[in-house]
């Protein structure tokens, strides 16, 4: 038995001083008062907060490893970056890609997955191919894709793990791929894309639940002509069926657009991620360039990746404690409230809210520890 004590313990809807006891990676009790014995492990948490491990699912890379790698060592070790920052448990994000490409790099995250022992590798999200020009961002043209003409068949038989998929509804095919998705269980997310509202609203029914990265690589409010028209940011602000992904690194977002998704969506259907490139949780130093393994050229300014040619942000270079502390200390919800929207709420989007992102009996003891100011200390 493992027993954590002198913490302030975060819950989903609290904060309170107990004792958190664990037992082969389980949660096994959570008390006020316990007795130690010569086999216990006790870890005094001296005053510190404990909480359940960060969960991005919708990260690119870390330390200096892209998640379009195909050695899956590579994958390992920016799932292990990411852990130092609080993230126990991470989605691999890929970039638009032909889908050769993409099969190889399904399966090196596969095989990432299983050899992972430090951290948690859930699966796969695919961000794109399937996505708007007009709002590809950082993505490269030359591989968005069409899926009636190459369809993503093949991808989904490499591995059950495949877990969120990005895509445009409004281009052709979209909504078929909807349905497809909905059949085997895969999030429909609306990702760089130029839909309307109306067009939101269809995705809606064909199986689209989430919206990727909400006010970035997206519609909001476009006129046509004189007339305005409500656009993808606007759906997935009113719409309860759509939850919405959330770069909290205050670059991508102000501040008041964070009050305003939060206002709107709650820690329930707000949740944050990082968006980071392989830059993110590392060592990253200001006016370097780089090049993403798409081949896009990328610089590190003002505390974010941007396009080398500063015509769209590329990126972050956040780790989800900076997000958390950005949430807590900056748009000043309760800290409760901003590590639900790191943990419990993407868990949930992704299938796996019944044993991760909350401290609960039962659940996998993925447990982090942190002073006020969201820095990580090791347990």
């Amino acid at each position: 038995m493992k027993f954590y004590k002198n913490a302030k313990v975060v819950f989903p809807d609290s904060i309170r001083d107990c004792v958190v006891v664990t037992h082969n990676g389980k949660i096994v009790d959570i008390t006020e008062h316990f007795e130690e014995t010569p086999e216990s492990t006790v870890t005094d948490c001296k005053g510190l907060y404990l909480a359940p491990g960060f969960v991005d699912i919708h990260v690119h890379g870390g330390g200096n490893k892209s998640a379009m790698s195909e050695n899956p060592d590579d994958i390992v070790k920016m799932a292990e970056a990411h852990l130092k920052y609080g993230t126990t448990s991470i989605v691999p994000t890929t970039l638009a890609a032909p889908v050769e490409q993409l099969k190889n790099v399904i399966n090196s995250i596969k095989k990432a997955s299983e050899k992972s022992e430090k951290a948690n590798i859930l699966g796969v999200h695919l961000e794109g191919p399937y996505i708007s020009m007009q709002y590809k961002g950082a993505q490269s043209p030359e591989n968005i894709l069409n899926p009636k003409k190459n369809p993503p068949d093949e991808l989904f038989e490499l591995w059950d793990k495949i877990l969120i998929m990005g895509a445009a509804p409004e281009c052709e095919g979209v909504l078929e791929l909807g349905d497809k998705l909905r059949n085997r269980g895969i999030v429909a997310s609306v990702a760089h894309s130029a839909a309307s509202f109306e067009q939101v609203e269809e995705a809606v029914k064909h199986g689209f639940s989430d919206v990727t990265h909400i006010y970035n690589a997206c519609s909001s409010c476009f006129k046509t002509g004189l007339f305005r028209n409500a656009g993808v940011v606007e759906a997935g602000l009113y719409m309860d069926e759509l939850t919405a992904q959330t770069i909290a690194d205050l670059r991508h977002l102000p501040q008041g657009l964070l009050k305003l998704i939060y206002k709107c969506k709650g820690d329930d259907g707000m949740y944050l991620i990082t968006d980071g490139l392989e830059f993110s949780a590392s060592d990253i130093k200001e006016n370097t360039v780089y090049t993403q393994e798409n081949g896009i050229g990328v610089i590190y300014e003002d505390n974010v990746m941007k396009l080398a040619d500063r015509s769209a942000l590329a990126g972050s270079a956040a780790t989800l404690s900076d997000c958390v502390r950005n949430m807590y200390k900056c748009i000043g919800i309760p800290l409760y409230s901003a590590v639900k929207m790191a943990s419990l709420t993407p868990a949930t989007v992704v299938g796996y809210g019944d044993r991760k992102g909350k401290i609960q009996k039962g659940y996998d003891a993925d447990l982090i520890m942190f002073d006020d100011n969201v820095n990580i200390k090791n347990l």
